[in-house]
């Protein structure tokens, strides 16, 4: 049954979003992840950053979703304004920050720290690196780093690692995958494996 979950959701994030879909098969769990960036208008100010993810443990009945759109404004050094709404299996909100976007066909760097809008002090930093440098005509190196960290009054909540290291052809990526998470209530969590990456034009 819960395989059943995550085919469906696969096929509904290839669906609705469709610029890039990855499985992630780990030691513990599998993790899936469809993610959307599109520009508005020509001169690329303003931007919709979304993704859909899903996490599935194989020995017990637990899963845990994520869907996150993030509205920029970036100027050109750089640096702009996000709103994000989200909703997870755990939590719903508003988050609004200042980030920093910049890419090229080798590289892009996202970072983006921001405060969550309601009453509780809840503030988070989120970044995504990746470098594909070229290997040869046909091959290019694929590289990603994404980090998540949460904090509220009292401290540190949570925080999450995702790397990818491996080779990518024609938009086909595959290699090694290490996912890490770690929160105030429980010790750091290391979930290893490999991963499948699609990209589409």
């Amino acid at each position: 049954m819960k395989f059943l979950f995550f085919i469906l959701f696969s096929l509904f994030s290839y669906a609705a979003l469709g610029q890039s879909f990855e499985v992630m098969t780990g030691h513990q769990r599998i993790f899936i992840d469809a993610q959307y960036l599109k520009f508005f208008e020509n001169k690329n100010r303003f931007s919709l950053f979304s993704r859909a993810r899903a996490t599935a443990e194989y020995d017990e009945n637990k899963t845990d979703l994520f869907t996150g759109a993030y509205l920029n404004y970036t100027t050109k050094s750089g640096f702009g304004g996000t709103v994000l709404g989200r909703i997870s299996t755990n939590s719903a909100g508003i988050d609004a920050g200042i980030h920093y976007f910049k890419a090229s066909q080798k590289w892009v760097i996202y970072a983006l720290p921001s405060i969550n809008i309601n009453r509780e002090l809840l503030y988070s930093w989120f970044s995504i690196v990746r470098f594909t440098p070229d290997l040869n005509e046909k091959w290019k190196l694929y590289t990603s780093l994404e980090l998540f960290s949460a904090f509220s009054a009292i401290g540190h909540l949570s925080s999450v690692q995702r790397f990818r290291i491996g080779l990518d052809r024609k938009g086909n990526q595959f290699g090694f995958a290490i996912n890490g998470n770690e929160s105030r209530f429980t010790y750091a969590d290391i979930n290893l494996g490999v991963f499948l990456r699609k990209e589409f034009k």
